[in-house]
């Protein structure tokens, strides 16, 4: 009730580029697949409301909504066979999914697209404007005449993260803007009325928009050659036309809901609905400037040349011209006022396909899987996901493996007498997400990497964590901005492509370096990813990039206490003694970048050997200035 309540405090018009594009949407089914860019919850939820009604005019039925997020599996979505105790001749029965159900209109509302699951996304490219959906799952076959409407919200920011496979399905690109609302004690008014009439509800619509969307889907206007032309000029040529098909479709709207009910689509309907979505025009070959017309004057009507003696005597500057002798006077008032000047509120539409010069941070097939390399070892992790055959008695899925058996009972029973039988084609087990079973630990000391190369030195390891999917834990010491100066800190990502563990890695160089307590951190991070409780990790690669000079003791870093002795090499000592602690986890491949220090150039030797880890020279600034 809430939400009801909350629309009705709103007023939609069709000068609103949200209102038309849902305008528009309801009247081409070809459109019913919108996404809205940096949309807030509640405008998101407004829009599905105003949506909801538009199309119940249209489609002339009731509309209900259905809402996808991150948590969707496969059975939730298409649907599962379920006990039914109730019915004693049919024990098991199908129970349809929240995409798996009939021909009702319907909306899917997914609020954020860059949270969707992989079930869920793989779901809307299968179903996104298709007419006809075939189900064939368990044994349940059905088919039936899809008619979803699709919208879901997105934040630009998470663009790069998607696959262009699933944007490539939303037709209709629409920017978030907030509805204009009525007057606060007009809602007042109204939230007191319905709660004395609750029975009683108020449409969203109103009526000359609601008069409007009847009229026009009455209208069908037939496209122009000179508006398919127009059409293309906003496209580049490239491979398919769902971009042009949803232009003229837009474009076909936008002349059914024109108040002058033309039968055709001219190029004005075109540009629009190429504005309303932000297009523009592909840059042509410039044309060549019209040269302006000279007139041609007859031999008798040439003029005559100025003569030197007819030019005045008096300078130019003390002759008064006739404009400035016919000029009225302009008075003064007494008193100037200044007024305020009012601000000009622009919302220029962006961009409706961002995708297209986005740099992409997402892997290279992002809707499939990745291969496991270690799958014995993954069995029984992750999130669930879903169900598939077995010939191995490990993570069984017995539900599913007994209605699979079920199914067979009336065959079965009369060879084997009474009881349910299993056969070894029946067990199923669960199917689960990946999880990441390789892991990239990095300690970098922010204090040594002024007069090294260290970019290049440390990216073939992100990359191979890119390529492996593996986890990231990025162990900070002596940054800019760490909490407390005396500490090292942790961050942690599950895939190397988290935007925090880029801003990380740009950040500078702070006052002390507590190398021994970042070596603590990693060693407690290694332990617990490797051994604690059923770990998916089988495999780990740290990477330490330091000059081994540590002035915080580990006792300083823990107890957050500047120490008030002399340190001497106590902070070298415990890092020497923490990277042996290392040196002791198996699973662990260490390796040293070594900046060539120009002091103490021993010290990363013996962290090295201390670490039983590689060692790698990283070129030094000056060097590598010398080779460019």
């Amino acid at each position: 009730m809430v939400r009801e309540q909350a629309r009705t405090q709103i007023i939609p018009s069709l000068q609103q580029p949200l209102v038309q594009g849902l305008a528009c949407a309801a009247l081409q089914p070809g459109l019913r697949s919108i996404l809205v860019f940096d949309s807030s919850p509640a405008m998101l939820e407004t829009a599905v409301g105003l949506w909801a009604e538009m199309l119940a005019i249209t489609t002339q039925g009731s509309v209900q909504s259905v809402y996808l997020g991150p948590t969707e599996t496969e059975e939730s979505l298409w649907g599962s066979m379920s006990l039914a105790p109730e019915n004693k001749t049919q024990p098991f029965v199908w129970k349809a999914g929240l995409l798996g159900n009939d021909s009702a209109v319907r909306i899917v509302v997914i609020p954020d697209l860059s949270r969707l699951s992989l079930s869920a996304a793989r779901a809307c490219i299968a179903l996104m404007g298709t007419e006809v959906a075939q189900l064939e799952r368990y044994g349940h076959q059905a088919r039936w005449r899809s008619q979803l409407g699709w919208i879901a919200g997105c934040p630009r920011s998470q663009i790069k993260f998607l696959s262009p496979h699933l944007l490539d399905r939303f037709a209709l690109r629409l920017s978030g803007q907030e509805f204009q609302r009525r007057d606060r004690t007009t809602a007042l008014r109204a939230w007191f009325a319905s709660l004395e009439t609750p029975q009683t509800k108020e449409p969203t619509l109103p009526t000359e928009l609601r008069q409007q969307i009847e009229a026009a889907q009455q209208q069908r206007p037939a496209l122009t050659d000179a508006a398919c032309e127009r059409g293309l000029a906003y496209f580049s040529d490239g491979e398919g036309l769902r971009r042009e098909l949803t232009l003229l479709r837009l474009a076909q709207s936008q002349a059914q809901l024109d108040k002058g009910k033309l039968s055709k689509v001219m190029p004005k309907h075109v540009d629009l609905a190429a504005r309303m979505i932000g297009l523009k025009l592909v840059s042509t070959e410039p044309e060549e400037p019209a040269l302006p017309e000279t007139k041609t004057l007859e031999p008798e009507a040439e003029a005559e040349p100025l003569q030197p003696e007819s030019l005045p005597d008096t300078p130019i500057e003390d002759t008064p011209s006739q404009e400035s002798r016919s000029e009225t006077p302009v008075y003064k008032p007494d008193s100037e006022a200044e007024f305020p000047s009012t601000p000009v509120e622009l919302n220029p539409v962006q961009e409706p396909y961002p995708e297209d010069h986005t740099p992409t941070e997402r892997e290279s097939a992002s809707l499939r899987l990745p291969a496991r390399r270690f799958r014995k070892a993954t069995m029984g992790r992750g999130p669930v996901i879903g169900v598939e055959p077995t010939t191995v008695p490990q993570d069984i899925a017995w539900v599913s493996t007994l209605l699979e058996a079920a199914k067979y009972q009336a065959m079965r029973t009369s060879e084997n007498g009474a009881g349910l039988t299993l056969q070894p084609t029946d067990l199923r087990r669960y199917r689960r997400a990946a999880v990441p079973e390789q892991l990239l630990t990095v300690v970098l000391d922010y204090t040594c990497l002024k007069e090294c190369q260290w970019q290049e030195a440390l990216l073939p390891y992100l990359q191979w964590a890119y390529i492996e999917r593996a986890s990231v834990c990025l162990v900070q010491v002596g940054a800019a901005t760490a909490g407390q100066e005396l500490q090292a800190q942790k961050v942690s990502a599950q895939s190397v492509l988290v935007p925090r563990v880029q801003v990380a890695l740009e950040q500078g160089a702070g006052l002390a370096t507590p190398l021994a307590h970042g070596l603590n951190l990693a060693q407690h991070s290694l332990r617990h990813a490797l051994q604690h409780g059923r770990s998916a990790v089988q495999q780990a690669v740290l990477v330490v990039l330091s000059d081994g000079r540590g002035n915080v003791p580990l006792e300083a870093s823990q107890m957050n206490r500047k120490p008030t002795y002399l340190v001497n090499r106590q902070g070298i000592e415990d890092a020497l003694q923490e990277a042996e602690q290392i040196r002791r986890l198996k699973q662990v491949e260490a390796v040293v970048l070594n900046p060539q220090p120009k002091y103490y150039s021993e010290l990363p030797i013996k962290l090295a050997q201390a670490l039983g880890a590689k060692i790698a020279d990283i070129p030094t600034l000056n060097v590598w200035e010398v080779d460019r």
